[in-house]
């Protein structure tokens, strides 16, 4: 019964609306229906048994990481990777870096251009030596297949060893496409 009356009161003031909108007249300011005060249950909430209790110096949540999870740049597994995926322009900048590391270890990619004359980065033996056994697993790698050392010579004797870092990677390229 007392669900019926708030509903018949409710009614009358949604009537009451809209004759109000249809007059002509200058609008009226409505006027609020007091609802009846409901007494509103009080809720306790009630500790979870299960629950696991955070402390302040709980672990931060995790934070998305964008950071590259992947070989170190210039290192032989990245090199090859890179020669197995078919980039063989990172791969030779790759190399380079590796080469010249060992003389100058604060050099990074951003120092290898591939207009860079390749004596710039074969500074000494050991960094030739580095060169030259990175593009031979490189280039194994991409062929899928081994190639024999003095298969090998014959293609690192065939590198400008005055040329370009770009001379370098055309002639793999040209290796690498059987020509």
């Amino acid at each position: 019964m007392k669900m019926q009356s708030h509903s018949r009161a409710l009614a009358c003031v949604a009537l009451a609306l809209a004759l109000g909108a249809c007059s002509q007249s200058a609008p009226r300011k409505a006027t609020a229906v007091a609802k009846p005060a409901a007494p509103k249950a009080v809720v306790v909430p009630q500790p979870d048994p299960d629950a696991v209790v955070q402390s302040a110096v709980a672990e931060p949540s995790p934070v998305f990481d964008e950071e590259y999870h992947g070989p170190d740049q210039g290192s032989l597994e990245s090199v090859t990777a890179l020669f197995a995926r078919g980039y063989i322009e990172s791969a030779m900048r790759e190399t380079m870096l590796a080469a010249v590391h060992n003389d100058y270890p604060l050099l990074g990619m951003r120092d290898v251009r591939l207009t860079d004359p390749v004596s710039k980065f074969l500074t000494s033996a050991h960094a030739a030596t580095t060169a030259h056994d990175y593009l031979y697993a490189g280039v194994q790698r991409r062929l899928g297949r081994p190639l024999s050392p003095a298969q090998w010579e014959q293609i690192w004797k065939g590198l400008p060893q005055q040329g370009l870092v770009s001379d370098w990677t055309k002639q793999i390229k040209r290796v690498l496409a059987g020509r």
